[in-house]
């Protein structure tokens, strides 16, 4: 099951509750880890959430529920950037935030001094934001619409019909490549002191690790959910 339908099924609201499987039950496998012991693991078959009925959502809430106690902040994450849910933003932010106090180079820590747990918020909402960006938001699209793909005008002349290719720009995200100058331009204003160079030796990397990690949570979350609901 697509991350994408599960988060937006999990919502009382959606449409899309009325098209999962009627009346079924998440099933139990029996499993054994490397110590010989074996233990229970709850499948949520993808199978099951295709046609009408409430049990598809107890279903899909089920599965959610599983990923959520393994892979908290991935799904948070993935919450706030489906379905735009800001309290899963916060929580993401939260997380990443101690995440990044703890991780910090010690340059970084040094030059942030008493303003360090600010900082740490302040880098951590831009990476949450950069990681939230969807194409089907204007200000974030790439040249391409959000699409991913161009015309290739020299196939489409050669061929005699439209022929399209992957969007150079965007390498087929679709969205707007992305500088790390805001987030600079945001510390700087805790930390007036800090220079270019400076930004660009010790905290510029670390900055790209925190989106980068949001990227890894992320996926993360969506191999259990893919493990959960797996046929």
């Amino acid at each position: 099951m697509r991350i994408e339908h599960a988060l937006l099924a999990s919502s009382p609201k959606s449409p899309s509750i009325m098209s999962m499987a009627p009346e079924t039950k998440p099933q139990s496998k029996l499993t054994t880890d490397k110590d010989g012991v074996q233990q229970e693991r709850r499948v949520v078959r993808a199978s099951q959430c295709h046609a009408g009925g409430q049990g598809g959502y107890t279903d899909v809430m089920v599965a959610l529920g599983i990923t959520q106690s393994r892979e908290a902040q991935g799904l948070s994450l993935l919450y706030a950037k489906f379905n735009k849910d800001k309290s899963e933003r916060e929580k993401a932010i939260e997380r990443l935030a101690q995440h990044a106090i703890k991780q910090a180079p010690k340059l970084v820590g040094k030059a942030a001094g008493r303003q360090m747990a600010r900082c740490m918020v302040l880098l951590s909402k831009l990476a949450v934001d950069d990681f939230c960006r969807t194409a089907d938001i204007e200000r974030a699209r790439c040249r391409c619409g959000g699409s991913g793909k161009v015309y290739d005008i020299a196939a489409t002349k050669a061929g005699g019909k439209a022929v399209e290719k992957t969007c150079s720009r965007c390498h087929g995200t679709g969205l707007k490549p992305t500088t790390t100058a805001p987030a600079y331009k945001v510390v700087k204003g805790l930390l007036p002191d800090l220079s270019q160079p400076t930004w660009n030796r010790n905290w510029q990397r670390f900055y790209q690790m925190l989106i980068s990690k949001c990227y890894q949570d992320a996926e993360a979350a969506e191999r259990v959910l893919s493990r959960v609901t797996s046929n």
